[in-house]
């Protein structure tokens, strides 16, 4: 019996990309070769017979289809030594990661932060596409790295947020309780309040917190601007919004509320 439990889904490389990069590989490779062949020939051949003066006419426009083809080539080979078999399986008590010749699990107690980052492509305001990265840290200080590349990221995401959060949250309660301070990239939630490097606001005096635009903001009852931090440069990002809430609330009812 498999001690992960019993199996609830497989996240592989999409279909479609690893077709394209293993075409880009076998394509880029052949064509890049088969151009430089060509062009040291037109080249050596020239040089042998009209001189040197004319070599370039000969066969740079060969070698450097040939560079362009294979560089092309070597970018989908990377990406299919990488990623093309790559599957992680979700499992009721952990996960499963394959790569080529490796199988290796690990046990949702063993992750210790989630951290999810995101790039948007566009110009002027129009967004044609984005590709978001999940990054884990486990307990050793053992990290990995997972792209969109895999298919349904976003529920393997969720399914790993809900298995590891209520006990992270647990533990982080009782840090605090114990008077230990918890870094969060960026910032740092302490007992008595919050540090966001020389800035500190006391739990009295956050006026709300809330996750808008991608940021963490945090606004405050005095005066200054509010805190505003890049959610996807904070592990636990959504942990720690609701430990900034729910002490802020504790201390001062008006305050910590998602605004």
């Amino acid at each position: 019996m498999n001690p992960l439990g019993n199996a609830v889904m497989m996240h592989k490389a999409r279909r479609r990309e690893r077709r394209l990069h293993l075409a880009m590989a076998t394509l880029g490779l052949a064509a890049g070769g088969g151009f430089l062949l060509i062009g040291a020939y037109r080249w050596t051949f020239a040089l042998s017979n009209y001189g040197p003066a004319v070599v370039w006419r000969w066969g740079a426009a060969w070698l450097g289809f040939g560079l362009v083809f294979l560089v092309v080539g070597l970018i989908g080979a990377a990406w299919v030594i990488r990623w093309h078999w790559l599957s992680v399986t979700s499992f009721e008590n952990g996960l499963q990661i394959q790569r080529r010749n490796h199988i290796s699990t690990l046990t949702w107690g063993e992750i210790q932060a989630v951290l999810v980052s995101g790039v948007t492509y566009g110009v002027l305001g129009l967004i044609w596409g984005s590709r978001s990265t999940l990054r884990l840290e486990l307990s050793g200080g053992r990290k990995l790295r997972f792209p969109d590349t895999l298919a349904g990221l976003a529920q393997l995401i969720t399914t790993i947020k809900r298995q590891v959060y209520p006990r992270l949250l647990k533990e982080y309660l009782q840090h605090l309780r114990n008077g230990q301070p918890i870094p969060f990239g960026p910032l740092q939630v302490r007992p008595e309040g919050v540090v966001k490097g020389q800035r500190r606001l006391s739990w009295s005096e956050v006026a709300s917190a809330e996750l808008k635009d991608g940021r963490i903001v945090l606004k405050t009852n005095q005066r200054g601007a509010p805190i505003r931090v890049r959610a996807n440069s904070v592990p636990n990002a959504e942990i720690c919004l609701q430990l900034i809430q729910i002490h802020a609330k504790q201390i001062n009812p008006k305050g910590g509320r998602a605004s």
